[in-house]
Order: C-alpha cells, then structure tokens, then sequence
C-alpha cells in the first residue's frame, strides 16, 4: 500500500512538471527583440558614458555568444523530460536523471545569468547600481512599456513569472524568461 502511495505520488509531481514545460512550450513562440536592442536600452535607462557603453558592449558580446548553447541545453532537456514523462515505459530513475539534466542545465543558465549582471555592475556607478538593482525586480519591460505580467501566458492567472529572470520561469524555478536569454521578452538578462 505504501508502495502504491509513493507511486501515485510520484506520477502526480511528474505530472505537475510535465504541465509547468509544455505552458513553457506556448511561450516560446514570441519573438524577443535583438540583444543590441535591449542592451541600448538599458544603456540608456542607466544614463551610463560612451566609455561605459564601448566597456557594457563588449561584456554583453562575450555572454552573448554563450546564451545559445546555454538556452539550447535548457531546451533540449525538457523536451528530454517531457519525452521521458511521456513514456509509459520509462522508469522512475529515468525520470529522475531527466528531471537532474533539466535542473542542471537551468543552473548554467541562472549562473551566466548572474555572472552577466555582476560584471556589467563592475563598470557602473554608484546611482546606476541602485537604477540596475531596481530594475532587476521589475524587469526590462517596465522601460519597454511591455506587459509584465505575471503567470503562464495571456489569461492564464497569475503564475510564478515576473521580470529578471535566471531562465525558465513560469512553475519551473525561475522568474520569467528574460529580455535577451529566453524565448519570452520579459526581465533584463543575458
């Protein structure tokens, strides 16, 4: 009986999980802005110099050329879980190893995330790093005019999304998709 309890509990969270991907699924068919885009634009917002600009563009080619392996991976292992999830023949410690790959994957993405933020901080000053810090909370659509909003896609209640985000966000450890690094056009990140 207890087996039985376990089980059925297991599958539930598997179920929750596969859910939480495939609404990840529906927003990754926005289109997000170019990274110069969203880069002058928070150039702008920071009111930073020219020789602060040259210095940001350059960190933000480095990372740039970084995210799409990142983000491919994060892709690419939630397809793995969901395919796995899907399976009825797939065992409990398959889905486990998919579920470990997915997490992992979405770590290197929150690190670069953070790593990114932390150098572009480097080279700011004191007021621009209070105008950075408090745009982090509230993403880079409160200066795009964007929508902001919190949750799982247009009518979908209010979710766990919501600006700077480390990857994935909407119920899979995240907070939004991020303005240069998602699929979604939402919070500032690489």
């Amino acid at each position: 009986m207890r087996r039985a309890l376990v089980l059925v509990g297991l599958l539930v969270l598997m179920a929750a999980v596969a859910y939480g991907a495939t609404r990840l699924a529906v927003r990754s068919a926005r289109v997000q802005p170019p990274t110069c885009q969203a880069l002058a634009t928070l150039e702008d917002y920071l009111a930073v110099t020219p020789d602060q600009r040259e210095v940001m563009s350059g960190i933000d080619a480095k990372y740039a050329a970084i995210r799409p392996g990142l983000r491919d991976r994060v892709w690419q292992t939630r397809d793995e879980l969901i395919a796995t999830l899907k399976d009825p023949s797939s065992t409990r410690e398959q889905a486990v190893e998919k579920a470990k790959e997915f997490s992992e994957a979405q770590e290197a993405m929150q690190t670069n995330t953070v790593e990114y933020v932390m150098e572009l901080r480097q080279h700011l000053t004191p007021a621009q790093k209070q105008k950075l810090t408090g745009l982090l909370g509230r993403g880079m659509c409160a200066l795009t005019g964007g929508q902001c909003r919190r949750g799982m896609g247009t009518g979908m209640g209010p979710g766990m999304g919501g600006g700077m985000g480390p990857g994935m966000g909407a119920g899979i450890g995240g907070r939004g998709r991020g303005y240069c690094g998602g699929r979604g056009s939402r919070g500032v990140r690489p």
